[in-house]
């Protein structure tokens, strides 16, 4: 295994010399062990209508609390098509995708989530865009079953970050989406510790396209993104796509700047013309500071949130620590050091 990570199976290599492209499945998964079972024969059912491809289905275990990675481990040894990587500890979704799609042997990758909300049944197109020549086909949300309110927010914050600089980006789109071996290459040369997938990936396109497409109800446990996960996913997205906040905070700083000039011009005015009305220099000299005060905060804040940024991007770590590998030719020692190639 060397910097490219250029892994090939007997089977892999079979279906290459047939003419078959090998297509990675990636499935990341953390307590899905009601999901597991079904989730495996619908992405067998879906891909056996496919004749053309050979499949891998690789599942990154996000070291799961429950018999996940026991039942995963289970199927693998029944099929050498199936791969499955647990992790040491929960390194959240974003770097279980990535470390899936650099752990992918083929031509192509597709992300789906293990509780099918999105559809198998859209492989087939998926893969008919690819070979027209898209490195990136996304699936774009066209109904989905969730409280309006949070629809409502979903579409406000793409668009929003639309305007953001990140042109790229398609509204509604999700993380279900079809990947070139270009864009899995390049996505093993960047070592972001913050990640925000789907942008880095269409901005990472040549030729990218979207399909329409509805989402399921989720039928088995519930989704592991709370609302604080996705608060943090659309952090990650603005400070990734745009330095923003900063522009904000100087034109915070300005406003507060003005507002201290004017307030300091009417106390003025008013100690000339009502000298006893309120007690000497108190009053301003504490909403001064309080606008100081707040003044420096916000730009601490905003500074150190890119400093703490930073700071994550020089310590070159791995995205994942791999304690099981299943269906592997290399023991998860050199899997790690591949990761950082």
């Amino acid at each position: 295994m060397g910097g490219e990570m250029e892994i090939r199976d007997r089977k892999g290599q079979a279906a290459e010399a047939s003419g078959a492209p090998l297509i990675s499945i990636v499935i990341p998964v953390y307590n899905e062990e009601q999901n597991v079972d079904r989730t495996y024969s619908e992405l067998k059912r879906a891909t056996a209508l496919l004749d053309d491809y050979h499949f891998e289905y690789l599942f990154t275990d996000n070291h799961s609390t429950d018999q996940t990675f026991e039942k995963l481990a289970r199927i693998a040894a029944s099929d050498p098509d199936v791969r499955v990587a647990r992790f040491a500890r929960n390194f959240g979704f974003q770097k279980s995708v990535l470390t899936g799609y650099r752990l992918a042997r083929g031509a192509a990758a597709i992300q789906i989530d293990a509780d099918l909300q999105d559809p198998p049944s859209m492989f087939g197109p998926f893969l008919e865009q690819w070979r027209q020549g898209h490195d990136v086909v996304v699936g774009v949300r066209r109904r989905r079953r969730e409280h309006p309110m949070l629809s409502m927010g979903r579409r406000l914050y793409y668009r929003v970050l639309r305007r953001l600089d990140g042109s790229h980006l398609i509204p509604d789109a999700g993380d279900f989406r079809l990947i070139d071996r270009s864009i899995i290459e390049k996505l093993r040369r960047i070592h972001d510790p913050h990640l925000y997938l789907r942008g880095l990936i269409s901005s990472l396109a040549r030729r990218q396209v979207g399909i329409p497409f509805d989402r399921t109800e989720r039928l088995f446990n519930e989704s592991k993104f709370r609302i604080g996960g996705l608060a943090r996913l659309a952090l990650d997205g603005i400070v990734a796509h745009s330095s923003l906040p900063l522009r904000i905070s100087f034109h915070v700083g300005i406003l507060i700047a003005l507002g201290t000039v004017l307030l300091s011009v009417f106390y003025f005015v008013l100690r000339l013309s009502s000298p006893d009305l309120v007690p000497k220099g108190f009053t301003t000299t504490q909403i001064l500071i309080l606008f100081g005060i707040g003044l420096n905060s916000i730009f601490l804040g905003i500074l150190g949130l890119y400093v703490g940024r930073i700071y994550d991007q020089v310590r070159v770590r791995p995205p994942t620590i791999i304690s099981d590998l299943v269906n592997f030719d290399d023991d998860a020692d050199s899997v790690e050091k591949s990761l950082l190639m």
